[in-house]
């Protein structure tokens, strides 16, 4: 451009203004104009400026601008600094008060104090000598004095003072501290006046007159006033108004009361009574002591004489006065029990071997000599006290061993006693021998004889015997000796309902009245006796039957079988109850057992995924596809829900929940929670919103914002960082700040510290955690006015540091 005058040059902004910009510089030196940027000729030009040149006014220092190593030693002075402007924080220990041992020689200026550590006493210097400092009102000395009756003695060490006072003693005996008799005056000692004591009343005690009355003075003592003559014996006695005994003479029988039916008294013993010279009452008879089974009384009741029962004492008793014991043998006369005096099976019992196993069952016995008669095998067994023994053949009486199959000539059966005689079911006839010899067996199926048998045609009910030697058994041919006999030409005894006395007329009788072994026809009432059972063999001819019997009835009963074919159902029975035998709504809810499980297959099908549960009105239960749960739903596995579902109250997992998408695929989202140590709520935004996630990229499109956290004031004020980002309090004194608790590196916010009514509060920082620009000494200073607002940004670098800068005097 055209060369300009300085003064037509266009104008350079302040703020446009650069280190490198360049101005015009007249050199002195060499007589010509040269350039000179900005930056050099504001750092060169400073040093050319002479001193004490620059007006303070031109200087604009900034708050904390002068460093502490620019201010000359002692270069504030008094009047520089403010009045209160000093806090408490400026001042060094001991410099108001010097905490010492030993006084030191001089005060480091006019007024200090110092406080003796050792017996906390305070002094203040007041330029040439340390003055003890007493407080207003103080007491400072104790004098003792040792006039009057009690002695003061002060002893002082130190600060410490004692004080001990002694009473002075008396001069004489029976003297004591008390005022004059007649009024008020000096205390001294003196005797005791009778005008000291007070006069005793019906309610107080107090000093009392000796003057009659009973009563009389003896020397110093008191004493009744009375006189009479002792005596130890029991006396009846006069005496005076004042009960005083003023004579006695000793009891006589006449000074005692006669006893009454209503009123105690003396007696005089009467019929059957004496009384002996000491005075003991007792009875006037006499009886040798002893024990009697029959005595004498007089007409007092006494016992007069004893002797023994004889026979002749005892009455006729009834037996039926007889309720307990037992009547000894020796008691009953020979020949005294009649027959009809003996109970059935008294002296033989009756029973046998069971129809199946041939196995005898014998009773107990009930005294040695008692008899027990096998029924089924005929044979006789005799009590030894210890067990039934068979009545053995004696001098040639035969003993049923058992029957003979002769067309095996093998024993069919055997007795007991032919089994103790080696007889053996199923077995080869014995050979005779002495320990069969008498034993017979009966043959029970035709044949040819062999072996020990003889071995000629044998038939029932031949007899073989055993003569104990030889080599067959011995014939007894009873078949052929009955075989021309008729049944009309052998008798019977008629018994119970059968009328006729030969065996023909007996066997027609019971054939017309008989009842068929092979489904008989029963027209009346069949009884069955007690204990009786009926017993079915089935189909097949082993040990197992089928027995029905009763329990005892305690009434008459009856049970009516239906008029259906079918089985009967019993309480053992399992799998036998068709639905066909059950009427309709005949099951109630109490017919169903509490932990009875129906099967699902049991209940009437519904359509796809629909669930069972109550109708609306409660009465009844349907399959729906909307479920609605009043209470609580348990789910243990994982729920899957197909469609949208409603909560109206609380949903609890125990797990997580699982989204599927837009598209079933094999990637979910899966929604979980750290296992909490307490209660938390997550509250959802009523609005349209997307969720952020901690380790995403975030776009807030809204306003995030967290509700400052009041802190609490105190002399420390705590700092919970978990509790939000932003902090407000207001000081009530000069506080400090508390190291802070719960520290995460990344978090940040602002502290607003707002001073009270009164203001200059200070604030002081506590621990380490704390970092300011310049270090711990830089730490901001509050505005101290009353109200005024200062704000501290902090930044968390990791859990023990936290940056902090601050914005002061906001407003």
């Amino acid at each position: 451009m055209a060369d300009l005058k300085i003064s037509e040059l266009a104008a350079l902004a302040g703020n446009n203004l650069a280190t490198a910009d360049l101005v015009a510089v007249v050199d002195n030196s060499a007589s010509e104009t040269k350039k000179l940027t900005i930056g050099d000729l504001v750092a060169n030009g400073v040093t050319l400026i002479a001193d004490d040149t620059i007006p303070g006014a031109k200087i604009l220092f900034a708050a904390g601008g002068i460093a502490t190593a620019d201010i000359a030693d002692a270069g504030i002075t008094t009047a520089k600094v403010a009045d209160d402007g000093i806090t408490a924080a400026k001042l060094a220990d001991e410099s108001t008060v010097d905490l010492v041992t030993t006084l030191p020689s001089s005060g480091a200026f006019t007024g200090q104090l110092a406080l003796d550590t050792d017996d906390n006493s305070l002094y203040c210097w007041n330029g040439s000598a340390w003055l003890s400092l007493k407080a207003s009102g103080s007491v400072n000395t104790v004098s003792g004095s040792t006039v009057g009756l009690v002695d003061i003695v002060v002893t002082t060490t130190g600060s410490n003072v004692s004080i001990a006072a002694t009473q002075n003693d008396t001069d004489a005996a029976n003297k004591f501290l008390a005022g004059p008799t007649s009024a008020g005056g000096a205390v001294a000692y003196r005797v005791i006046d009778g005008s000291d004591i007070p006069v005793a009343t019906t309610s107080a005690k107090g000093g009392v007159i000796v003057n009659g009355e009973g009563l009389r003075m003896d020397s110093n003592t008191i004493e009744v006033d009375n006189d009479v003559s002792a005596s130890a014996t029991h006396h009846v006695v006069t005496y005076s108004a004042k009960g005083l005994i003023t004579g006695g003479r000793a009891i006589t029988s006449a000074d005692i009361p006669a006893a009454t039916s209503s009123a105690k008294g003396g007696v005089i013993p009467g019929s059957g009574l004496a009384v002996d010279g000491s005075g003991n009452l007792n009875h006037s008879n006499t009886v040798a002591a002893g024990t009697y089974t029959k005595v004498t009384v007089d007409g007092q009741g006494h016992v007069s004489a004893g002797d023994t029962l004889v026979e002749a004492d005892i009455p006729n008793i009834s037996a039926a006065k007889l309720t307990s014991g037992t009547i000894g043998s020796a008691l009953i006369a020979s020949d005294a029990v009649t027959a009809a005096k003996l109970a059935d099976q008294s002296t033989c019992k009756f029973g046998g071997a069971s129809a199946t196993d041939n196995v005898v069952t014998f009773p107990a016995g009930d005294y040695k000599g008692q008899l027990f008669f096998d029924e089924k095998n005929e044979d006789l067994y005799i009590f030894t006290s210890e067990s039934f023994l068979p009545i053995t053949v004696i001098s040639g009486n035969l003993i049923n061993a058992g029957t003979y199959n002769a067309n095996t000539n093998l024993v069919a059966s055997v007795t007991t006693a032919g089994s103790a005689a080696g007889f053996t079911a199923g077995g080869a006839l014995p050979a005779p021998a002495t320990g069969n010899l008498n034993y017979y067996v009966v043959v029970s199926d035709s044949g040819t004889g062999s072996g020990n048998a003889p071995a000629v045609s044998l038939a029932p009910p031949d007899m073989l015997i055993s003569l104990g030697s030889g080599s067959t058994f011995q014939l007894i041919d009873v078949s052929n000796a009955i075989a021309g006999q008729t049944a009309a030409n052998i008798s019977v005894v008629a018994t119970g309902n059968i009328a006729a006395t030969n065996v023909q007329a007996a066997l027609q009788e019971l054939d017309a009245e008989k009842i068929g072994a092979a489904g008989p026809t029963f027209t009346g009432t069949v009884l069955l006796g007690q204990n009786a059972v009926l017993a079915f063999e089935g189909s097949a001819d082993d040990q197992h039957e089928l027995t029905i019997t009763c329990t005892n009835p305690t009434a008459d009963r009856t049970i009516t079988f239906p008029n259906v074919t079918g089985n009967v159902v019993t309480t053992g029975d399992t799998g036998t109850v068709t639905s066909a035998m059950i009427a309709d709504a005949t099951i109630v809810n109490a017919d169903v057992s509490a932990t009875a499980e129906i099967a699902v297959s049991k209940l009437a099908n519904g359509t796809a995924r629909q669930l069972l549960q109550t109708d609306p009105a409660g009465t009844g239960v349907e399959f729906t596809s909307n479920v609605d749960v009043p209470g609580t739903l348990d789910v243990t596995g994982v729920a899957t829900f197909d469609s949208t579902s409603t909560f109206a109250g609380n949903a609890t997992f125990n797990g997580s929940l699982i989204f599927e998408g837009a598209t079933p695929d094999a990637h979910e989202l899966t929604l979980s929670v750290a296992d909490p140590g307490a209660d938390v709520t997550v509250t959802i935004p009523a609005s349209t919103t997307t969720l952020a996630g901690l380790a995403v990229t975030q776009s807030f499109t809204k306003a995030q914002r967290g509700t400052p956290v009041a802190l609490t004031d105190g002399a420390t004020i705590a700092v919970d960082m978990s509790l939000g980002n932003n902090f407000s309090v207001t000081l009530g004194g000069s506080r400090q700040l508390g190291d802070p608790s719960n520290v995460t590196a990344g978090q940040s916010g602002v502290i607003v510290i707002t001073q009270d009514g009164t203001g200059s509060r200070t604030l002081n920082y506590a621990g380490t955690k704390w970092k300011f620009s310049g270090g711990s000494s830089s730490a901001p200073q509050l505005t101290t006015t009353a109200g005024a607002v200062d704000v501290l940004a902090y930044y968390c670098e990791s859990a023990t540091r936290i940056t902090v800068t601050s914005l002061l005097n906001v407003s």
